[in-house]
């Protein structure tokens, strides 16, 4: 048995099936005993028989999705070369080569999603024949692509084929290993996605007095909660392993939240009622944010460092999280998303 390959019509990983159009090519060897009654003669040559009228194996796909039957039907017939072997009796060699539009079933890993990579098997197995009566072979370790058409949206890594015994029968494992073309959901899911990140930090630039910061906080949350929605249509509903794009997603939006409520703090700062004098240790901690501690500087060291009021306070503290909000997404995307791009 050896599989050629046509095209390879699709993988879905919601529901973890592959698609592959093809032709399965089998030979074997048969023995012709012509009939005792009358002359008879057996033409040395090649001719084609119908399926119904000769043996043939019956083969099938044990990991189909859709119904488990034979691997053609009355529509391939068998072409017979025969040759005499000894007198009244004749050997014949057997090629059948069925058209095959298989649905089999494969497990998906979208760990390193949309960059990742799917190993698929297809196992054939002669039904109802123990290993002593038929033995099924593998002429070579992979299969022929030499005519298949390419997919936009699959590349095909590496085939292989294998026969192994299981269960007292022989099988033959198909592998297909493919890897998706990632630049069309990089364009449409992750770019938003670290777009949309950065955007959200700089809602602390925003002046508190717009009015504008709880609503563009909101937006951006519900953004994130819509790209994650449109992630997580393209996935399979698996615990183990989960894609590291929709940890990051979920990550970013747990970030928003976070921003949301600092923006409610920080509205509340800036409205603080006037004479409302700032404590001694926040005043400390604006001074270390805007390096005035040090007095090396002054000409008059001895004069008392000026009061700190809210407005200012409010102003430090919003450069301060800009910068920390900034760099905590930065080091998440480096963490979550390089193991991703490394992989193409």
């Amino acid at each position: 048995m050896a599989m050629k390959l046509t095209s390879l019509n699709g993988f879905d990983a919601v529901a973890g099936q592959i698609d592959i159009a093809g032709s399965m090519s089998m030979s074997w060897m048969d023995i012709i005993q012509p009939p005792i009654r009358g002359k008879s003669e057996v033409i040395l040559g090649t001719v084609l028989i119908d399926y119904e009228n000769a043996w043939s194996p019956r083969v099938v796909l044990t990991n189909a999705v859709d119904t488990v039957k034979d691997i053609a039907d009355t529509t391939y017939k068998l072409r017979y070369t025969f040759s005499e072997v000894a007198s009244g009796n004749y050997t014949a060699n057997v090629t059948w080569e069925p058209r095959v539009l298989l649905r089999a079933s494969c497990e998906p890993d979208v760990t390193f999603y949309p960059f990742d990579r799917q190993v698929c098997d297809v196992t054939y197995t002669a039904w109802a024949y123990t290993k002593d009566e038929v033995k099924l072979i593998v002429p070579t370790s992979e299969w022929d692509t030499s005519a298949a058409e390419g997919n936009g949206v699959w590349k095909i890594i590496s085939t292989e084929s294998e026969a192994f015994v299981s269960n007292d029968a022989y099988n033959v494992r198909f592998r297909i290993t493919i890897q998706r073309e990632p630049l069309y959901f990089t364009f449409n899911i992750g770019l938003p996605i670290l777009l949309l990140g950065l955007l959200n930090g700089f809602v602390f630039l925003l002046p508190a007095e717009s009015g504008e910061r709880i609503g563009f906080c909101i937006t951006c949350f519900l953004s994130f909660i819509v790209l994650m929605q449109t992630t997580m249509s393209f996935l399979p509903e698996l615990a183990n392993p989960m894609s590291l794009l929709c940890i990051y997603v979920f990550l970013m939006m747990c970030f928003s939240v976070f921003i949301n409520i600092t923006c409610i703090f920080m509205l509340r700062i800036y409205h603080m009622p006037e004479g409302t004098k700032v404590p001694n240790w926040m005043q400390m901690i604006v001074r270390v944010i805007g390096c005035k501690v040090c007095r090396c500087c002054d000409k008059d060291k001895s004069m008392p460092l000026p009061e700190v009021e809210w407005p200012e306070v409010g102003r430090m503290l919003d450069f301060f999280f800009f910068l920390a909000f900034i760099a905590a997404q930065t080091t998440l995307t480096i963490f979550f998303l390089l193991p991703l791009a490394t992989r193409f």
